[in-house]
């Protein structure tokens, strides 16, 4: 018998899968091409809400990102990731613009790109300063924009310069 065939195979098997949240996101690979996407992250966190993109993007021991466009299932390698934007409200609740403060920058990335927007910076006063945001922060930095956020990888910055 083929695994899977049957009716009770296939409810066994979701018996081990473990429930994951779509987040509608556009991707940015590092050969140029976009993905307009679902990226898979866990319906909890450890503090009980919804696990967000870029918590997910920096995990440290996980390399790929499982992705679905369309009907289509793969995984992504991080490191092939330049930036991956997305406009759900879940991913933006984090922010808060009440807290921190936020710079306007202009970001030239690998490939001639150019990205507006800003840091949210939420740093003590003696380490608040954009170099100090970058250097400390993970993998994946968030730049927010009007509605969206975009999780940039710090490896394909090559420049950051004052938005004003």
């Amino acid at each position: 018998m083929r695994v899977g065939a049957g009716t009770s195979e296939n409810h066994e098997m979701e018996e081990y899968q473990v429930p994951k949240r779509r987040v509608r996101s556009r991707v940015l690979l590092d050969d140029g091409r976009i993905l307009d996407c679902d990226v898979f992250t866990a319906v909890s966190s450890p503090d009980g809400r919804p696990q967000t993109v870029m918590e997910r993007l920096n995990e440290p021991d996980d390399e790929f990102l499982p992705v679905a466009c369309g009907e289509d299932r793969f995984l992504l390698n991080k490191s092939g990731i330049v930036t991956v934007q997305t406009t759900e409200p879940e991913e933006l609740k984090g922010l808060d613009p009440k807290a921190g403060r936020q710079v306007p920058v202009r970001l030239s990335l690998t490939g001639g790109i150019s990205l507006l927007g800003r840091f949210h910076i939420v740093m003590p006063p003696e380490q608040s300063r954009v170099i100090d945001f970058l250097n400390r922060s993970p993998r994946f930095l968030p730049m927010l924009g009007e509605d969206k956020v975009t999780l940039v990888q710090r490896s394909y910055i090559v420049a950051v310069r004052s938005q004003v």
